[in-house]
């Protein structure tokens, strides 16, 4: 309902009854118009009133509700800022695991080329030795 023509509506209703009740008493017109004249004052102002208290009544219900919107605006915010915390933080733990995994694969591949060298330089020693025993089988011919 708008606000404005609450008091109007009133004054007119007042009005209207004023004017039944003096018809069904058969009152005469001066005491009719008299009647009518300070039933419509008197209601105008009862409407005015009316309009005043709904008008501020009306001012707080859109305060609470500007309030309430914004505090969800602010909460719908301060999740997104959580959930954008919460991704940020999960992208940094998944690029540490992969810094961690790429360290381990090549701390491994050093491990394994070490290996590789620790066994090449087994066969070599096996081989030099199995050289040097067959050397020292075979007899020098010139000494």
């Amino acid at each position: 309902m708008k606000e404005k023509p609450i008091a109007i509506v009133i004054t007119l209703v007042g009005g209207l009854v004023a004017c039944l009740c003096c018809i069904v008493r058969r009152a005469g017109l001066l005491k009719t118009l008299i009647a009518v004249l300070v039933s419509l004052i008197v209601f105008m102002i009862i409407g005015l009133i009316v309009h005043k208290i709904y008008a501020s009544i009306k001012a707080e219900v859109d305060e609470a509700d500007r309030l309430k919107k914004e505090q969800e605006e602010e909460e719908r915010q301060a999740e997104e800022e959580r959930l954008a915390e919460e991704q940020r933080l999960a992208e940094e733990e998944q690029e540490r695991l992969e810094a961690e995994a790429a360290a381990q694969a090549k701390e491994d591949e050093e491990q394994e080329n070490a290996d590789a060298v620790l066994r090449a330089a087994n066969a070599m020693k096996a081989a030099k030795a199995a050289a040097g025993e067959s050397d020292s089988q075979e007899e020098d011919p010139f000494a």
